[in-house]
C-alpha cells in the first residue's frame, strides 16, 4: 500500500539516525568516563607526590635538628669552634661548590654538616662516646629513610608525568567525538524536519505521541554536560602542568 502521507518514510528517517545518535553518543559517554578515571588516577598520584614531598621536609627538619644537637655537643670539645671555622671556610671556597649570590639556610646547613663530619673524621674519638653515638646513630637511620623516600617520591612523579602524557591525545579524541556527535545530530534534525509528511497539516494536527515517532529524541543525551566535563578535566590537566610540576622538583 502507498503512503501517500510519508509518515513511514519520515518514521525510518528518523528511526535510521536515533540508532547511529545513540551509538555516538555511547562513544562519547564513555570516553568521558574514561577521562574521569584518569583524572582521578593523576589527583591520587599528585596526592602521592605531596605527601613523599611533606615526608621529606619532616625528615630533613628532623636530621637539622639532629646535627644541630651534635653541634651542641661537640662544642665542648676540644679545638671544636676553631676546626669548624677552618673547614666551613674550606668547604666554602670548595672549587666544585657552586657559588652563589645568596646563601639559602639549606647550602648553610650543609657547609655545616660536611664540617662536622669532617672533624669527627679527624677526631674518631669523639664518634664512639656514647652520647654522640647515639645522635650518629639517629642520623645515620634518618638519612637511609630520606634515601628511601625520595627514591618513592621520584617515583610518584614519574607516575604523574606520565599520566599527564596521555591525556592530550585522550582530550582530543573526546572533543573530537563530541564534535561529530553535535555535527550528526545538526543532520539529523534538519533531515526529519524537512521530510514531507513532517511539513504537512497532519503533522501539526497529530497527537504528541505521534510526533515522537518522526522527531529525533534527545532529552537524554546532555551533551552539555560531557562538554563541561571535558573542559574542567581540560583546565586541571593545564593547571598542573603550568603549575604543579615546578612545585615537584625537590
Amino acid at each position: 500500500m502507498v503512503d501517500i502521507t510519508g509518515k513511514k518514510d519520515a518514521t525510518f528517517v528518523k528511526d535510521k539516525y536515533q540508532k547511529v545518535l545513540d551509538h555516538s553518543h555511547k562513544k562519547v559517554k564513555d570516553k568521558v568516563k574514561w577521562l574521569y578515571k584518569m583524572n582521578r588516577k593523576l589527583k591520587d598520584f599528585l596526592g602521592d607526590v605531596q605527601k613523599y614531598k611533606n615526608d621529606l621536609i619532616a625528615d630533613e627538619d628532623e636530621r637539622r635538628e639532629s646535627y644541630s644537637a651534635l653541634q651542641n655537643l661537640l662544642s665542648s670539645e676540644k679545638d671544636f669552634e676553631k676546626e669548624m671555622m677552618t673547614l666551613s671556610k674550606k668547604g666554602s671556597g670548595n672549587r666544585n661548590v657552586t657559588i652563589k649570590p645568596k646563601f639559602k639556610d639549606s647550602d648553610i646547613d650543609d657547609l655545616r654538616i660536611n664540617a662536622m663530619q669532617e672533624y669527627l673524621d679527624k677526631y674518631p674519638e669523639y664518634a664512639s662516646k656514647s652520647t654522640i653515638k647515639k645522635i650518629l646513630d639517629k642520623i645515620s637511620e634518618i638519612e637511609s629513610g630520606i634515601k628511601r623516600t625520595k627514591k618513592t617520591y621520584n617515583t610518584a612523579v614519574s607516575n604523574v608525568l606520565k599520566e599527564l602524557a596521555y591525556f592530550p591525545r585522550n582530550l582530543m579524541e573526546a572533543e573530537n567525538l563530541v564534535k561529530k556527535f553535535n555535527n550528526l545530530l545538526e543532520e539529523a534534525k534538519e533531515k526529519t524536519q524537512n521530510m514531507r509528511y513532517v511539513r504537512s497539516p497532519l503533522y501539526k494536527i497529530a497527537s504528541e505521541k505521534e510526533k515522537t515517532k518522526v522527531t529525533i529524541e534527545t532529552l537524554y543525551y546532555k551533551m552539555d554536560e560531557f562538554e563541561a566535563t571535558i573542559n574542567k578535566i581540560k583546565e586541571e590537566t593545564i593547571s598542573v602542568k603550568k603549575q604543579n610540576l615546578e612545585e615537584l622538583e625537590f
